[in-house]
């Protein structure tokens, strides 16, 4: 089994909480258009990105450096351009950490007892602490400062973008640790 180094990221949509509590069928309209929207768009594109989880007013995307379909840069220009879209229908925020996600337990051949429960169970290949870490970035800094785009330094030191960004440090998974979060001010590109 194994650990594929990825780049985790996730677009939330801005503001859903205030537009639901004002009636909600302008929030799940809005939602409903959030979900076409990355649906179309993965139909049709975003060749670095290996699959998008799709919840409510959010996106998990997992892309794998591997190599295969383009560097660090080809991801965040891809979600940078889906970004772009999502913000066609509201205001939303980004944030991308590098890691490596779990292997799937459904890979082991010896798994019976998990073969007989896949129909009712999705393995998220996401799932890793990349992802536990855009939440924990999501609480730290994204609440706070409100801005677009939180990229962990691991991924924004690869990047060549002309925006203007602030560090913040960030303690992640798994060590603890603190790690310098670059918060930009605009899209990437």
């Amino acid at each position: 089994m194994d650990w594929n180094n990825c780049i985790v990221s996730l677009i939330d949509l801005v503001g859903i909480k205030d537009l639901a509590t004002q009636g909600g069928s302008a929030a799940s309209a809005l939602m409903r258009r959030l979900h076409v929207t990355i649906l179309q768009k993965m139909d049709t594109g975003l060749p670095t990105l290996a699959h998008a989880y799709i919840w409510n007013d959010c996106v998990l995307l997992l892309a794998y450096l591997d190599g295969t379909k383009g560097g660090t840069e080809a991801v965040l220009r891809d979600i940078d351009g889906l970004k772009r879209n999502v913000d066609a229908l509201a205001d939303s925020y980004a944030i991308a950490v590098q890691g490596q996600s779990f292997p799937d337990p459904s890979a082991n051949p010896g798994s019976r007892a998990l073969r007989r429960g896949e129909e009712r169970v999705t393995f998220l290949r996401a799932s890793s602490y990349a992802m536990a870490n855009c939440f924990t970035i999501e609480k730290v800094l994204g609440r706070k400062m409100k801005k677009p785009w939180y990229v962990d330094s691991r991924i924004a030191r690869r990047l060549r973008t002309p925006c203007d960004y602030k560090l913040r440090n960030v303690r992640l998974l798994p060590s603890g640790r603190e790690r310098s979060i670059y918060v930009y001010e605009d899209y990437l590109w």
